[in-house]
């Protein structure tokens, strides 16, 4: 399980794709857990108070490990922005999830935000996004991936390694 964290706009999504559709390719077969998915239907229900931010994510990690347990690799893509959060994911995933930071400037995350979200914020049309009006907590990840930095086509590279057990560093970091 590949766990996908970090700013709206980071890459999550994009990433995960890809990830999902390199491993598709070689015949694995594979699960995409997106939070902005998960919200529109399993998680219609919750708001972006820490509270309803942790059901959320409890709700995706028993998918995630429901979909390991049938032999699926599963990819999940979800901001996570608390240590409680991520500390949460593991207790449920154990140690079969590998925790990525997908780590982005703030200001980059902006120019890129294609749903608008940074301006709903600053408008005060929306409250709680993470990054301008709710913090994200300096992470403990076992690979950070700055997407500023990196193509798509590397970042996806240094996964599979990482998922293929040829990276064996606790944190890799680029």
């Amino acid at each position: 399980m590949i766990w996908l964290f970090g700013l709206p706009s980071s890459g999550k999504t994009t990433l995960a794709r890809a990830l999902r559709d390199e491993l598709q390719a070689a015949g694995r077969g594979v699960l995409l857990l997106d939070g902005d998915d998960l919200r529109a239907g399993l998680c219609a229900d919750l708001g972006y108070n820490d509270a309803d931010r942790s059901e959320n994510l409890r709700r995706a990690a028993h998918m995630a490990r429901l979909a390991s347990a049938q032999g699926h690799t599963v990819i999940c893509a979800f901001v996570t922005p608390k240590e409680h959060h991520r500390i949460l994911v593991r207790e449920i995933l154990g140690g079969q999830v590998c925790l990525v930071h997908i780590d982005c400037p703030l200001e980059v995350c902006i120019a890129r935000d294609v749903k608008g979200l940074y301006a709903k914020a600053a408008a005060r049309q929306i409250s709680g996004m993470t990054g301008t009006q709710d913090s994200f907590e300096p992470p403990q990840a076992d690979v950070v991936l700055p997407t500023h930095r990196l193509s798509v086509t590397e970042a996806v590279a240094v996964l599979i390694a990482r998922a293929e057990g040829r990276v064996k560093v606790p944190a890799f970091r680029l």
